[in-house]
């Protein structure tokens, strides 16, 4: 998958732990580390990092949730929102 299908992925309006999800998934058998998020809403979505570390403080360093889904939600959904259609 590339930066394209990542593009589509969040104008669809997939939340922020679905687009985890397939980050994960995408980075496997690597794991996603909180950097590599942070590269990867810059590089291919063009979220800054002063933006995007703002969700980090929902995660632990292995990247699993620390909030309930609905809080990391709702907090992605500020971030993501001006690249939905």
């Amino acid at each position: 998958m590339n930066a394209g299908d990542l593009r589509a992925l969040v104008a669809r309006g997939a939340t922020v732990l679905e687009v985890l999800e397939h980050l994960s998934a995408r980075s496997s058998p690597a794991a996603l580390t909180p950097f590599g998020f942070l590269r990867i809403f810059q590089e291919e979505l063009g979220i800054s990092f002063v933006e995007s570390r703002s969700l980090l403080e929902y995660f632990d360093p292995q990247m699993r949730p620390l909030a309930d889904a609905d809080t990391i939600n709702e907090r992605g959904d500020l971030i993501l929102r001006p690249l939905r259609s």
